[in-house]
């Protein structure tokens, strides 16, 4: 999987000597066309975060495709992505509050592209969930917000995007957030807030809307800035998606990046969604001299298994809980 690093900003970088600033990793996850990256490019444009230049050509893409100013051109970097409306891959982009520095995960709503959520969403703090209110809660909704669950992501906000096709009714609201706050419970996820927004039109992304005046939560803006970032990666539980299974003699290579936490030799690990156990056998690595006993957060390894087992691109690795045996 690619990440497309996307630079919007127009804020400078930390001033040398300066104190470096908090940082904090958001991923952006909902069902295709339920507006993740207009709900972006909304909140870089009211929070002041694009140069006058990005926002004359996205001006002048969306006016030549007869469309209103369509925000989620900013992120969609692939003309194929323009043309099918889509994302394919994870956009990653960077902007500034008066609090912290934020990294924003645009993940792909697609079934088909599911792998590249989770690569994307694995090294977040937290996660907006966007609905549609008009649509509801979907398939993918469900599985986006199972898969932050299976990736340890327990710092949720609940956006319901598209308020304006829903005359902005509070019934239409409260009918969207029982239906996704009771799924959330069902697989033990509390969201810190859900709100009621209009990506579009910016209502409630940095200030709050005359729209809703039923509303009395806080915007997203505010949202975020009430996450806290988690403790440093490699103190934190052991998370790695597979991004591919190798075949060398009559050895089978599960690779991929360790994004947090440590895997070692000996360790039992699970794998999600299958549920299925087995233990590290050996750990590979590439331009090493002899093979390590352990590899840690932010190392890509490869590893093999005490038994073969079937394994895919986009499953997660965990250590099971109180199993850690080092050779």
């Amino acid at each position: 999987m690619t990440n497309t690093i996307v630079n919007l900003t127009k804020h400078p970088g930390t001033a040398s000597g300066s104190a470096p600033r908090e940082s904090l990793k958001i991923v952006i996850v909902g069902h295709v066309d339920h507006g993740k990256s207009t709900l972006i490019g909304r909140l870089l444009y009211d929070t002041n975060s694009l140069p006058e230049e990005k926002i004359r050509a996205v001006e002048e893409v969306s006016r030549k495709r007869g469309k209103a100013v369509e925000w989620a051109f900013l992120l969609d970097a692939f003309q194929a992505e323009r043309d099918q409306g889509i994302t394919i891959d994870s956009s990653r982009i960077g902007f500034k509050t008066d609090m912290r520095d934020y990294v924003i995960i645009d993940a792909p709503g697609h079934k088909e592209f599911i792998a590249n959520m989770v690569s994307g969403a694995a090294s977040a703090d937290a996660a907006l969930l966007v609905i549609d209110a008009h649509e509801g809660v979907r398939e993918q909704s469900r599985r986006h917000g199972y898969l932050l669950n299976m990736l340890g992501i327990s710092q949720v906000a609940v956006i319901i995007n598209k308020m304006d096709q829903a005359d902005f009714s509070a019934q239409r609201f409260k009918d969207v957030e029982r239906e996704i706050t009771d799924y959330l419970a069902s697989i033990g996820v509390t969201p810190a807030v859900v709100i009621p927004v209009s990506a579009r039109g910016g209502q409630n992304i940095a200030v709050r809307a005359e729209e809703t005046p039923w509303y009395i939560g806080v915007t997203v803006l505010t949202a975020l800035d009430n996450f806290i970032p988690r403790p440093p990666a490699v103190r934190q539980d052991l998370r790695m998606p597979v991004q591919d299974v190798y075949k060398f003699d009559d050895r089978r290579i599960i690779a991929g990046r360790i994004e947090t936490g440590t895997l070692r030799i000996g360790d039992r690990i699970l794998f999600s969604p299958s549920n299925k156990i087995q233990t590290v056998k050996t750990i590979e690595a590439w331009n090493k001299n002899s093979p390590p006993l352990k590899a840690s957060a932010g190392e890509t390894v490869g590893f093999t298994l005490e038994e073969q087992i079937f394994v895919e691109r986009g499953d997660i690795v965990d250590r099971l809980a109180g199993h850690q045996r080092v050779r």
